[in-house]
């Protein structure tokens, strides 16, 4: 099973920190989880939320990239309406040359409306132009109008992400892998392999350690999302949907994320290494224990749920 991490390098006021300390520490966690024998690193975009939710992923990759060595380095995800395909297409081959071709695009529709209005994209073209992007980027790379071309050849990975119908669709229609929400409903993923699709990868919230630990992050969380749109929001700590994490000893975490295998069928799992505004030691301490007492007792997807994919 391949364990990957996640990132936001949000930075809210509650706990705000410099950026640039945030920004080190976190890159320092990255590099060190590498050495734990974490397979991959994923960074999600977000624009003007007033906590420094990352806006700008392929840079951020290329500092990753030359503080590591192995680790696959992805977006999910990277919101793929506000990108011009062209200038999309050679930011990606630079950053996939510059990681020695460990590149992988984790691309979405986006929801948020506040985001589309502030940078003039219209929200009901959105789908339009996620398709447009993967569509001239690929020929971009292909018939040679980039250079450099990306160092994989002859394109790093695609995913989408999304939890709808038209989603898994669209995933196996473009032939690109599928990101949807660690709760995927079974049905989705069925209907995404019987349209041709291949590799699912999934993103619980995981932490090793007690709940009182990040009850606090994960209800600013839930909250933050609240406000974006996507769910109702919680008084407290204490009104969270606790089925929907994945917390506590590492016996229980192996016992929750060995469920969500055997369900879906993934073959890789990754997860917020750090949560809004939680103390490094915090984070650090759970991502050792994970490596050490959660990550070997893992179980790979049962055989013949997984097809092989076309991005490899």
């Amino acid at each position: 099973m391949k364990v990957g991490l996640w990132h936001d390098f949000r930075n809210p006021s509650p706990w705000r920190r410099p950026y640039d300390r945030l920004y080190r520490e976190n890159l320092d966690q990255i590099a060190w989880a590498e050495e734990l024998g974490y397979e991959s690193v994923w960074l999600s975009e977000h624009h003007v939320t007033g906590e420094g939710y990352l806006p700008s992923t392929l840079p951020m990759l290329a500092a990753i990239a030359e503080r590591t060595t192995t680790m696959r380095l992805g977006t999910s995800i990277l919101l793929a309406p506000f990108h011009h395909p062209l200038r999309f297409a050679e930011d990606v081959a630079v950053v996939d040359q510059l990681s020695g071709g460990r590149l992988e695009l984790g691309l979405g529709l986006g929801y948020r409306r506040r985001e589309f209005e502030l940078l003039g994209v219209p929200f009901d073209e959105r789908a339009a132009r996620t398709e447009r992007l993967i569509e001239d980027a690929r020929r971009a790379w292909a018939d040679g109008t980039v250079t450099p071309p990306p160092a994989q050849h002859p394109e790093p990975p695609l995913w989408l992400g999304g939890h709808t119908p038209a989603a898994a669709r669209r995933a196996a229609r473009l032939r690109c892998g599928f990101l949807p929400d660690a709760s995927v409903d079974e049905g989705l993923l069925r209907l995404y392999r019987e349209h041709g699709g291949g590799t699912v990868a999934v993103n619980p919230t995981v932490y090793v350690g007690p709940w009182e630990d990040v009850a606090d992050h994960l209800l600013y969380q839930h909250n933050t999302y609240a406000d974006w749109g996507e769910r109702p929001r919680c008084a407290t700590a204490d009104d969270l949907p606790r089925h929907r994490y994945v917390v506590g000893e590492p016996d229980v975490v192996v016992e929750g994320l060995n469920r969500l295998i055997a369900r879906t069928g993934c073959d890789r799992l990754y997860f917020w290494a750090r949560l809004p505004g939680l103390p490094l030691e915090r984070a650090n301490r759970s991502l050792e224990r994970f490596a050490t007492e959660v990550m070997p007792h893992l179980v790979d997807p049962p055989a013949g749920q997984v097809v092989t994919s076309a991005v490899g």
